[in-house]
């Protein structure tokens, strides 16, 4: 059985259309686990009274866990109940290949060595947002920036490899898009699951390090594909400058508790980003 984890902040009208529309779409065994984070109790009700025939399990949280708790939490229940594989999925995906599910699932028991598995996951914009290379933490919090003082634009991208997704082929990355990540239940509880100490982001490449530790890679399968709203919750929960500090902080966790970021490294970037809110950029 799969168990599809979906969490819920305050939007339960798009997660109910996405567990209507889109589980409904999945035709392996599954049971659905809607977390709640936080959302208050209008919010819960409108999720019981709408997914009451769905068999949809609906776990509340009385605050908003971020990502990890709150999946590390929905993955408890679906353990429980008997899941042997558990996907991780946004309520902003839809699935354009509609056996997106399915086939993932069937390629997972292909690659023993793979602790996760996901999809081409292609935004709004038509560019893909999936899979994503290692990049140091000056190549992501500082390079962008400062680069443009002393690179040229051509360089900086491919320094940055900022086309990596759009050229990338079925096989071994380093990380996928965390809107839609299958994984095996066994490795989920053999790697510890998702380190609850990210609020948001990081989460991909510090469970990609969790893998490594067990002996199992992350496997891009392009041949299904899925549409994200990316960031539709959370830029409208949160602003730029918020966003930027969630992002820097939780990739400063990553890379200092999983890779031995140099602190120097981190101050940097802390200068960075506020000279950047200074000036309103």
């Amino acid at each position: 059985m799969i168990g599809v984890i979906v969490i819920n902040f305050g939007n339960p009208e798009r997660t109910i259309r996405f567990v209507r529309e889109e589980c409904a779409k999945i035709k392996a065994p599954h049971q659905v686990v809607v977390v709640d984070n936080g959302s208050g109790p209008e919010a819960m009700e409108r999720l019981q009274t709408a997914l009451s025939a769905e068999a949809v399990a609906i776990i509340p949280a009385k605050e908003n866990l971020g990502f990890a708790k709150a999946n590390n939490l929905g993955a408890e229940h679906a353990m429980a109940q008997g899941a042997d594989l558990l996907l991780f999925v946004n309520n902003d995906i839809v699935f354009i290949s509609g056996d997106v599910v399915d086939a993932l699932a069937k390629r997972l028991v292909e690659l023993p060595e793979a602790g996760m598995i996901g999809p081409k996951v292609r935004g709004l914009d038509g560019h893909l947002q999936s899979p994503e290379p290692f990049q140091t933490f000056a190549e992501k919090h500082l390079l962008p920036y400062w680069g443009k003082l002393f690179i040229g634009k051509s360089r900086r991208d491919a320094l940055m490899q900022t086309d990596y997704a759009e050229t990338a082929h079925a096989g071994w990355h380093y990380r996928i898009m965390g809107s839609f990540i299958l994984m095996r239940t066994a490795d989920f509880e053999a790697c510890g699951g998702m380190d609850p100490n990210t609020f948001l982001y990081s989460e991909e490449a510090i469970l990609s390090e969790r893998l490594k530790r067990i002996g199992k890679g992350v496997w891009y399968e392009p041949s299904v594909e899925v549409l994200h709203e990316h960031g539709a919750t959370v830029n409208s929960h949160y602003s730029k400058v918020r966003r930027r500090r969630m992002r820097l902080e939780s990739d400063a966790y990553y890379y200092r508790t999983y890779l031995r970021l140099p602190r120097i490294q981190y101050l940097a970037a802390r200068l960075t980003y506020a000279l950047k809110a200074l000036f309103g950029l």
